[in-house]
């Protein structure tokens, strides 16, 4: 059953899988990183492959995984990172999940994916410029470290998990954003000595990996599916 599973992955889908999982974990080992770190950087892992296939069990495996984030964000201090997974990635999440399983291409077992009008990402990108000064102040009566990046971060993640929801490629360009800008609030604490952390480092840079990839299959899938619609 297990091999009737991955029979469509590619053997770079698979390897960047096993390679993903083992550096995530050896990483963890070596620089003494917590088993909640182990277990978010693997499942994360997971999730962002799922999602870049188009596969539908990425949000039954992205639950698991933004719980174990937003525990890590909370030791951290990185309230912003909390406050999208709370109030923002789970309800979104849930949106997600409707959409996909009503728009599967059944015969590939995958998402179909879908052309925004031009009006809608107009609007979506305009929100969040506005919205971005709302997060700001809001992580700021937290006391949120790192705030002006925390709070691009929030921008990023809405953007990605809404335009994912609406089963765009936009999505993904979002997610390589977000991957950056997470990078970039990780490697902050490392730089200044805490080691530990660089566990959970690995994670968004394995994710911007996958992601990059994921928009290059994405726009495949895409193709594919207007060359059905088409015949």
């Amino acid at each position: 059953m297990i091999k009737n599973y991955f029979k469509d992955w590619t053997k770079f889908e698979l390897t960047f899988l096993i390679c993903g999982l083992t550096v995530s974990i050896l990483s963890s080992i070596i620089f003494k990183g917590t088993i909640i770190d182990t277990l978010y950087t693997s499942l994360y892992l997971v999730t962002a492959l799922l999602m870049s296939k188009g596969k539908i069990e990425c949000y039954f495996v992205g639950f698991i995984s933004t719980f174990f984030y937003g525990i890590v964000s909370y030791n951290q201090g990185y309230y912003g990172e909390l406050i999208i997974t709370i109030f923002l990635t789970f309800p979104i999440m849930i949106i997600g999940i409707i959409s996909w399983l009503r728009n599967q291409d059944k015969e590939d077992d995958v998402v179909i994916v879908n052309t925004l009008p031009r009006k809608e990402i107009i609007i979506a990108l305009a929100s969040q410029l506005i919205l971005f000064w709302i997060y700001y102040f809001l992580l700021k009566a937290f006391n949120t470290d790192l705030l002006v990046i925390s709070s691009i971060s929030v921008v990023t993640s809405v953007l990605a998990s809404y335009f994912e929801a609406r089963r765009s490629e936009l999505s993904l360009f979002c997610y390589i954003a977000n991957d950056i800008v997470i990078i970039t609030l990780w490697i902050i604490p490392v730089i200044a000595g805490e080691t530990a952390l660089i566990s959970v480092l690995v994670g968004p840079i394995l994710l911007l990996i996958n992601d990059i990839y994921g928009s290059y299959n994405w726009r495949r899938l895409k193709k594919v599916q207007e060359e059905k619609r088409v015949e």
